[in-house]
């Protein structure tokens, strides 16, 4: 119909949704469903990567937890252990994380930029932990 034309039809305002697909719970929800169960912080914080026993050198990047970003790369300025991160905290999938933007590796004086989309959570296999 010709929108000029008054009277003919009404005006709906036109809702999309996108549906996503989480493969952990083989379920399928729409954005609006999805950021109703997620919550985020604004606020810059800074915390650092520890560990609870032996094992690993670091930790690799981990994508998006709330699907916003996708992980750019998993460049080899992943956090090591001591790693200081700065970015935001969001909880998705049940889990608390840091939505990454700059990582400082234990010995450098130079925050560097951390590929956009990565994320780390707060806690991993009760091995690796932020604070």
């Amino acid at each position: 119909l010709d929108d000029n034309k008054k009277g003919l039809h009404s005006t709906v305002p036109k809702q999309s949704y996108n549906f996503l697909f989480d493969p952990i719970n083989e379920t399928s929800f729409t954005s609006l469903q999805y950021s109703i169960t997620m919550s985020s912080s604004s606020t810059t914080v800074e915390v650092e990567l520890k560990k609870r026993r032996p094992g690993c050198t670091g930790m690799f990047w981990r994508p998006d937890p709330t699907g916003a970003t996708e992980l750019a790369s998993n460049n080899k300025n992943w956090p090591r252990d001591g790693a200081k991160l700065k970015g935001t905290t969001t909880e998705a999938k049940g889990a608390k994380w840091l939505l990454v933007t700059h990582v400082l590796q234990k010995g450098s004086s130079e925050w560097l930029a951390a590929p956009s989309g990565a994320a780390m959570p707060y806690e991993y296999d009760n091995h690796y932990y932020l604070e």
